[in-house]
């Protein structure tokens, strides 16, 4: 059965790089903010609380412990008091090293951090990759965080999805030139997935990246039901959750995992196809008195 509205929030602003205290008091502010305008959902941008480029491990290693000692705790508390589930971005400490993760906080105590898989550029040298996904229960919904470039994979919702997922939270950090893809990637998860999805992105520059924002809020018909503009703003949407798809094309229930395995190297590969090879067929000369041209074909072989 569909399930209710819910009104979701997205904080896009630009963060202060390299610093922690002033980007948690923007999300500590904006949870007061979303808590007021009715919103039980507050989705924050890629890497907000500390900024995205962090290339000295010894910065990175302090913010990620400042991090869990300082902002979890202190937004897990404004989740509670303030009844607003809020999915943020910053560094936790991970295996040894750093992890680029989404942290989504419950006002009933749960917790799911994703640490991003699939790392994009300059910061594959910078993070430790996640290899999982977690889900919480955030009153009737269920959230799945992820972030950014791992949305750009289908297999990464899917997993959300499928671990029962109905709004897919997104933290993002999506810079020049990639507007359109933004849009158009995540429209289609939504759509795919038969789902709400919901990618908060950042603003502003830092260090020669350019964060275009235009957050936006897609419905289990792929449709952008709310868009950002470039700046720092806070986006709001009443959206239906899963269940609001077209039952015509039911992609959730028609999935056929038996023979997707293949995709995760454990099933056949496809036969081999030999390469075709194109006859021309030149069709019979025109009767006299028809002077129409000859036609020319492809058979393939």
């Amino acid at each position: 059965m569909p399930g209710p509205a819910r009104r979701l929030a997205l904080l896009q602003f630009a963060p202060a790089a390299g610093e922690l205290q002033p980007n948690l008091d923007r999300v500590l502010d904006g949870m007061r903010s979303a808590a007021a305008a009715g919103a039980v959902i507050l989705i924050a941008p890629e890497m907000c609380l500390t900024g995205w480029t962090l290339p000295d491990k010894a910065l990175r290693a302090r913010l990620a412990a400042e991090t869990a000692r300082v902002a979890v705790p202190a937004l897990s508390e404004a989740a509670r008091r303030r009844a607003v589930t809020v999915v943020v971005g910053g560094p936790l400490p991970a295996g040894g090293g750093v992890g680029n993760c989404a942290i989504a906080l419950t006002p009933a105590g749960g917790r799911a951090v994703h640490r991003k898989l699939h790392l994009f550029g300059p910061e594959a040298a910078w993070w430790a990759p996640g290899d999982h996904v977690e889900v919480v229960a955030a009153g009737t919904a269920v959230v799945g965080p992820l972030i950014c470039y791992d949305g750009e994979f289908c297999e990464v919702p899917r997993m959300l999805r499928l671990a029962g997922a109905d709004v897919l939270a997104v933290i993002a950090t999506n810079m020049s030139p990639y507007e359109r893809d933004q849009d158009a990637i995540f429209a289609a998860r939504a759509l795919e997935n038969e789902c709400v999805v919901a990618v908060c992105n950042r603003v502003g520059s830092e260090s020669g990246w350019r964060c275009f924002g235009r957050s936006l809020v897609a419905d289990a018909r792929g449709n952008l039901v709310a868009q950002a503009g470039q700046g720092e703003e806070m986006l709001l949407a009443d959206v239906m959750t899963a269940g609001h798809g077209d039952p015509a094309l039911g992609y959730m229930a028609h999935r056929r995992p038996g023979i997707y395995q293949m995709l995760c190297g454990a099933g056949p590969a496809p036969a081999a196809v030999a390469p075709q090879r194109a006859i021309p067929v030149i069709s019979p000369p025109a009767a006299e008195g028809d002077r129409a041209p000859a036609r020319h074909e492809e058979v393939r072989t």
